[in-house]
């Protein structure tokens, strides 16, 4: 399912539909004169994670839905800039298929945090707080990206551009700003950076944790498109699978001078100025370091 195509695009429009979703069912309390505060407790709080054990054993569907929900506008732009930011260098760095992983990894790490940490601090009190895990997310994309290509540039043209780690400090330091007024929120946002960048470090050891993801996803998939369970053919069996030797594939000899080239290439023009190869070599020196 997200292992082609465009996973990113896949993601906001997640985030899109939920926005609209939720809105929507929003707009019919305010229009009935009922309390927003009603909203939250008889539907949001059903799409993201309790703090509450309990609750979240009678809401299990939470776990997904709380890396969607938000239901402020300007949050949504938001997240929705910085989601597109990162999450389209991870998507050309290391592939379609470790986009969504990452995503739901970090949020969901962070949504345990959470967890753990509301109710070793607040006890019963943490029967009423709730956890959102689209920062969360994020905030994995912007550690895994810069986990990947620290030095990679935005707006080369002025004065060389901008680094990504730069970038990402400036987006983690706002939401951490923003969640001082509760400083045990933090936890969960650092508990997602970590997760981000203990990705990114598993896959160039040659650990990919979100492979059984794929597998079930590209299992679903193939639930519900019987049309590509090709029959046997044959004609292909007896003319064009004879042999066991496997086709040549021409492989580029990758030296570090080329790799330190496409990073200066990267510091200078900025990284959509690769040519596909280039970006190919990138990738696969990528998962060797």
């Amino acid at each position: 399912m997200w292992n082609v195509g465009n996973p990113l695009m896949m993601l906001i429009i997640l985030n899109i539909v939920f926005f609209i979703l939720l809105n929507f069912i929003k707009s019919i309390y305010v229009f009935s004169s009922m309390q927003e505060e009603a909203f939250y407790r008889n539907v949001y709080h059903w799409f993201v994670i309790p703090a509450e054990p309990i609750k979240l054993i009678t809401r299990p569907w939470t776990i997904l839905t709380m890396a969607f929900s938000e239901v402020k506008l300007i949050l949504v732009i938001s997240n929705l800039i910085w989601m597109w930011t990162f999450g389209h260098l991870v998507q050309d760095l290391i592939g379609n298929d470790k986009l969504i992983p990452i995503y739901l990894y970090s949020a969901i790490v962070a949504s345990l945090s959470f967890i753990l940490t509301s109710n070793l601090v607040f006890g019963e009190a943490a029967a009423n707080m709730f956890f959102s895990g689209v920062v969360a997310g994020i905030l994995g994309l912007a550690a895994a990206a810069t986990t990947l290509v620290p030095r990679y540039r935005f707006f080369p043209m002025i004065n060389g551009g901008i680094p990504l780690w730069i970038i990402s400090l400036i987006y983690v330091l706002l939401n951490f700003s923003s969640a001082m007024s509760n400083r045990w929120s933090l936890i969960p946002m650092a508990f997602a950076l970590l997760m981000g960048y203990a990705y990114i470090k598993q896959l160039q050891s040659g650990s990919d944790w979100g492979e059984w993801m794929n597998q079930v996803a590209r299992w679903v998939n193939n639930l519900f498109s019987p049309d590509r369970r090709k029959s046997f053919n044959p004609r292909q069996a007896s003319f064009y699978k004879q042999g066991n030797q496997s086709p040549f594939v021409k492989k580029a000899n990758v030296t570090q001078q080329k790799i330190d080239e496409i990073l200066d290439k990267i510091n200078q023009t900025g990284y959509d100025s690769l040519s596909s190869e280039e970006k190919r070599i990138l990738k696969e020196a990528s998962k060797k370091i």
